[in-house]
């Protein structure tokens, strides 16, 4: 973010997490928007850096100066998951691995937001070209 500030960029894309958002004491909430953030009280670490992590990001620019502010897009994928293009591992790939390989010692009672990773990439070259898609 320093270095788009410093290289006056006029928008920036980041990619953040639906974990931004979605963990709440209401167990019964399953619509959220951009008024909501999870709550870092009860989320686990991962979930709660992210939360974090995109509030920085809204933080650092709500606190530039007028002049020097530039627009912020934030993408909020679920699981991601796709063609893997290389022969890293990571990490929603792994899950679905194990599962499939049965190393997870039990058929776990699980639900997954997910979305195809190009998609995701859809989402971000969008996000770069539409007016609206800022803030």
């Amino acid at each position: 973010m320093k270095a788009a500030r410093a290289n006056k960029v006029k928008r920036i894309v980041i990619t953040s997490s639906v974990a931004a958002i979605m963990v709440s004491k209401d167990e019964t909430k399953t619509d959220f928007s951009v008024a909501d953030w999870s709550d870092t009280d009860i989320a686990i670490p991962y979930l709660k850096s992210k939360t974090l992590a995109e509030k920085a990001a809204w933080n650092f620019i709500k606190n530039l100066p007028e002049d020097e502010k530039f627009e912020l897009v934030t993408i909020l994928p679920g699981f991601v998951l796709g063609p893997n293009l290389n022969e890293a591992q990571f990490s929603s790939g792994d899950i679905i691995k194990k599962l499939m390989l049965r190393e997870i010692p039990a058929l776990p009672h699980l639900s997954f937001v997910m979305v195809d990773v190009r998609d995701v990439a859809e989402a971000h070259l969008k996000a770069l070209q539409i007016k609206e898609a800022a803030g």
